[in-house]
């Protein structure tokens, strides 16, 4: 009896992490194959971008996200951007299973003028099964840099909608894998979803440098004194960092996800006592646009 309960229990944990829980499946009832909402933007240049900040990001892909006309349909999306200091970055991009739905991702890097450079189609994808600690999904690394792909946008074709997968059962995976009889199971039947789930893991491979364009300026005969009391007044400094391009956002509105996606990880660098990281987004979060995040870091400090 207790060996049978053992093995109850770990099926029951592969199906959750698999996605069969009611709490975490998407109904087939309230997702139409079509987008009928406009698009967001004419232009990508109008899209509004994440920044790969920190060493991975969740994002929820729903009907509150942007949507995007793209060449092969409407989408809902995620726009992604590099940080001003990073010249090359390393990008693993997950789309989970999702009780019996998925998101099936298709990849859009563009260059510094949010031309398309590069597209990364499903079936660049691999399908990674699930197990204790991992879900199923669909995953893929590539590589972004500043000089030609600084932009990332993910989205799913309509040619996908309304189309599905099969996928090996949980069960017969760990049977295969401990070389145990195959059970007698039937593998689920993944459909393709408007919405779904994402997972970014990343690292830079290489930094940007720059160098001072401007130096010290101090008055002929005048020596640099370090206290500033007596300093004279017309000693000024103006170090200005040069050829490092950045997208200037200060008037662009922050939509409501990325005013959601930055209060999330607000809190849960709090939660895990990293503040250095906190604060790190809550300046960031100012620079785009956001007037939220100082009230949730200061509410949740206090």
């Amino acid at each position: 009896m207790k060996v049978i309960k053992k093995r109850t229990v770990l099926v029951m944990a592969l199906l959750s992490i698999m996605g069969c829980s009611n709490t975490d499946a998407v109904s087939t009832n309230t997702i139409s194959p079509m987008i009928n909402q406009a698009a967001c933007c004419t232009s990508y240049s109008q899209f509004s971008w994440i920044p790969l900040q920190g060493a991975d990001i969740s994002v929820a892909i729903n009907t509150q996200s942007q949507i995007g006309q793209f060449p092969d349909g409407k989408s809902y999306f995620a726009g992604f951007s590099l940080p001003g200091h990073v010249e090359q970055m390393q990008v693993t991009l997950e789309s989970f299973i999702r009780g019996d739905h998925v998101f099936a991702p298709t990849v859009m890097l563009l260059n510094a003028d949010f031309q398309p450079v590069k597209i990364i189609d499903l079936n660049k994808f691999s399908l990674t099964s699930s197990h204790l600690l991992q879900r199923a999904a669909y995953q893929r690394t590539f590589t972004m840099t500043a000089k030609n792909t600084p932009y990332m946008v993910v989205y799913s074709p309509e040619k996908y909608r309304g189309e599905s997968i099969t996928i090996p059962h949980p069960e017969r995976v760990r049977a295969e894998e401990l070389g145990l009889p195959r059970p007698i199971v039937t593998d689920p039947e993944i459909k393709y979803a408007l919405t779904g789930q994402l997972h970014l893991a990343f690292k830079p491979t290489q930094l940007k440098s720059y160098q001072v364009s401007s130096p010290v300026l101090v008055p002929q005969g005048q020596t640099l004194i370090a206290d500033s009391s007596v300093m004279p007044k017309a000693v000024t400094t103006v170090p200005v960092p040069a050829a490092v391009s950045t997208v200037d956002v200060s008037n662009r509105a922050m939509l409501p996800e990325t005013e959601a996606f930055y209060n999330q990880q607000i809190t849960s660098a709090i939660k895990h006592k990293n503040i250095k990281k906190a604060l790190q987004l809550l300046n960031e979060a100012k620079r785009a646009g956001s007037t939220s995040a100082e009230t949730v870091f200061v509410e949740l400090v206090q």
